[in-house]
């Protein structure tokens, strides 16, 4: 089965380009003009004729969550709502909705968007239901509140206990307020009943959809835990082998113990594993967000002095498993976003690699927000690649300043100053913390606006990607953090068949109209996972 796309115009990389590309299942066999794919084959066994359009190397996410996504999907959208009398609605709509829920969830508030001005407590979500637990999580995902029917049955309603790594806010006679943050989340879990493989499978291949329709054809994801190691790689090995995997998948597994790890050392030895489901790296979590001042920062929070953020793990505990990891040849990518964090993390990375210095093993930090000078110049030193999320300075850039001070703002976020410096950057959304859409992404990281002001200046212009370096970004780097650039990441004879179609071409636009461009066709595997319009042969 050979299959044709004529009348493009195919970005090779750089100025270079091409009208025609033709495949097969497991590769790129020909790239070029009309004239020269007809040489080599007269007649394919399916033709796409793209009218011209915009064709790209299949865009790569390098961290998401995948199950998250999709259990978004199903639970209640808290995102954008502006008040909490909103989010209190749509709650009461869901609950409605669908009347055999035990327990009520929803992911996405915002509390700075929030008329009110204030986090949510549990009198509100007590408004939802006073029978049910509820559980609304913050849409960075570090923070949830519940509802007084939710701290009763976990008894925690008096006489708490605050867990390492993690808080729960307690109001002025100690009771709780109904926020739960960081690890102390992981007190939430025995109100959710255990999903099974087939719903785990269900909310997997929910979100895969919504991937290949955005555009992406390959995406790292982070679910896989100590907790649910068996069936969420069960649920990813059968949709695997029923061919329900519409977008590649690079596993990021977060396991938090010595056990764990060890066993999935021993798993990636014995499950076999092909360019759709690859085992990947070691995932861990350092600290929180910035918008919930949690990041773990060296300095306290400006408008908060009574906190520095929470360390999720100390030094002890990453060594552990980092050397762990490293002694065995697997990869780290860690999370870290506070400048304490960061450096913790660089500390690290620059100690498992004292016999070579030159990272072989590509770790990495996910998020790299906030950082001085130094910490920048270090990532290049230690030769730590840097996986961001552009598309967070839609909402970061408001605050970024009030949280750190303005001098520490003026040196964060610095992606385009990691490149320039020799990092290996590439990109991500962190879905769903914020949406999958790698257009928006990209809009981001070359204007640094947000993506309802195109008209305003944008944060720290000077930090803007061009075009070119940022759709590098999200394909070439993309495929070398997970060691397939020589199978991923570019348009040329021999590559593995992954193509986004874009409804425009973002070569020709202004930059502030990136972020208005879909995927007309996404291609993965060989395959047309996603179209907007029937093509003839």
């Amino acid at each position: 089965m050979r299959t044709r796309i004529r009348n493009a115009k195919i970005w090779l990389g750089k100025d270079c380009w091409a009208t025609d590309v033709l495949w097969d299942p497991a590769q790129i066999l020909a790239v070029g003009s009309a004239a020269e794919i007809e040489a080599q084959c007269p007649k394919a066994d399916q033709t796409i004729d793209a009218g011209g359009r915009l064709v790209l190397p299949g865009f790569c996410d390098t961290h998401l969550h995948l199950y998250n996504k999709g259990c978004q999907l199903q639970d209640i959208d808290l995102q954008n709502g502006t008040s909490i009398e909103e989010l209190i609605e749509r709650s009461r709509t869901y609950l409605q909705q669908h009347p055999q829920l035990s327990v009520i969830h929803g992911r996405g508030w915002n509390h700075d968007y929030f008329a009110e001005g204030r986090l949510l407590n549990r009198h509100d979500l007590d408004r939802i239901s006073e029978t049910l637990p509820v559980i609304l999580t913050r849409a960075c995902g570090h923070v949830a509140c519940v509802n007084t029917c939710a701290l009763k049955r976990l008894g925690l309603m008096t006489d708490v206990e605050q867990p390492q790594e993690g808080q729960i806010d307690v109001d002025g006679s100690g009771t709780p307020t109904g926020i739960f943050r960081e690890n102390a989340m992981l007190l939430l879990n025995p109100l959710n009943p255990p999903a099974t493989v087939e719903q785990i499978k269900e909310r997997l291949e929910l979100a895969m959809k919504a991937a290949a329709r955005a555009g992406l054809t390959t995406v790292h994801s982070n679910d896989v835990t100590s907790e649910n190691m068996d069936l969420m790689l069960s649920a990813y090995q059968q949709l695997r082998s029923e061919g329900r995997m519409p977008v590649r998948v690079v596993l990021q597994c977060t396991l938090t113990d010595r056990a764990s790890l060890n066993r999935y050392l021993e798993l990636r030895k014995q499950i076999p594993q092909d360019d759709v489901l690859i085992f990947g790296p070691l995932k861990l979590l350092t600290d929180g967000s910035l918008g919930a001042r949690t990041a773990w920062m060296r300095k306290p929070y400006a408008d908060d002095p009574s906190t520095c953020g929470i360390a999720t793990m100390t030094p002890t505990q990453l060594d552990e498993l980092v050397t762990l990891a490293h002694t065995h040849g697997l990869q780290c990518v860690c999370h870290a976003i506070g400048d304490a964090a960061i450096e913790m993390m660089l500390d690290e990375f620059e100690k498992v690699n004292q016999e070579t210095p030159d990272n072989p093993l590509r770790h990495g930090i996910v998020h790299c927000q906030i950082t001085d000078e130094a910490l920048i110049r270090r990532f290049a030193s230690t030769h730590t690649a840097a996986l961001v999320q552009p598309i967070f300075l839609h909402y970061d850039q408001h605050i970024v300043a009030q949280r750190v001070g303005k001098d520490l703002a003026q040196s964060s976020y610095a992606f385009r100053s990691l490149a320039e410096l020799g990092a290996k950057v590439s990109f991500g959304t962190d879905c769903p913390v914020e949406d999958l859409n790698p257009f928006a992404n990209l809009y981001c990281a070359v204007t640094r606006k947000d993506l309802l002001h195109p008209e305003a200046a944008g944060y720290r212009p000077e930090e803007a990607f061009s075009l070119v370096e940022a759709l590098a970004c999200m394909t070439e780097n993309a495929a070398w953090q997970s060691f397939e650039e020589d199978r991923r990441g570019r348009i040329a004879p021999g590559m593995q068949p992954d193509l986004t179609i874009c409804d425009q071409d973002c070569f020709l636009l202004a930059p502030e109209q990136i972020k208005d461009v879909r995927s007309w066709m996404t291609i993965s595997q060989g395959k047309v996972q996603w179209q907007t319009e029937v093509f003839s042969d």
